[in-house]
């Protein structure tokens, strides 16, 4: 049985170096032999604001969310590994990927109540325009490293959890398709994918 990669990822730019490296990472999870799913936050018409229904009920072992709650956690049950990529907004996510995780990852679901998450693995890619030194220099690194693993992963009960920040990403738009600049790019985050199975 094929094993199942699924990608989370925002961005409002279609065309966006979040979209490149979401396409270049399922092109190398196919040529490993994953099946290969998306949700491209954006593109979807996915509604991040968490609303009364989707709310818990810290009280009572039963929740009742909409029912778009439980088709994307349908989705995300089905995979061995989530992969979720965006850009860095102040310092952390776009706020319809922290409305996802609100919303899809939620008490009952993904955590509370004796529940987990059943993901094997999950890899957080994080697009900072910020260089290394810059981004670093107020541990901003640290933090999200911590959100990331400890915070999210962790506590929904996944211990092989991974983050890579790829900085100075503001360069690339200057940077033709096909370059040095991208094709070293793409490698790093293809090495990603290849490493899952190490």
């Amino acid at each position: 049985m094929k094993k199942k990669m699924y990608f989370v990822w925002a961005n409002p730019k279609k065309e966006s170096l979040t979209a490149k490296i979401v396409n270049s990472m399922k092109k190398q999870g196919l040529e490993n032999g994953y099946e290969v799913s998306e949700l491209d936050l954006y593109r979807s018409g996915f509604e991040g604001s968490l609303e009364v229904m989707d709310h818990p009920v810290w009280d009572s072992k039963e929740q009742n969310y909409s029912q778009k709650v439980y088709d994307l956690f349908d989705e995300v049950k089905g995979s061995d590994t989530v992969v979720f990529v965006f850009p860095i907004w102040w310092y952390s996510f776009p706020a319809i990927l922290k409305g996802y995780i609100d919303r899809v990852w939620n008490y009952g679901l993904a955590y509370g109540n004796g529940s987990k998450i059943p993901v094997e693995k999950v890899r957080w890619v994080a697009l900072a325009g910020d260089t290394e030194q810059s981004f670093k220099k107020r541990d901003n690194d640290k933090y999200l490293e911590h959100f990331t693993i400890n915070s999210i992963s962790s506590y929904c009960g996944i211990t092989d959890a991974k983050l890579e920040i790829i900085y100075d990403t503001l360069i690339f738009d200057k940077e033709p398709a096909g370059s040095e600049a991208y094709k070293t790019l793409f490698k790093r985050v293809n090495t990603i994918i290849d490493d899952l199975d190490k």
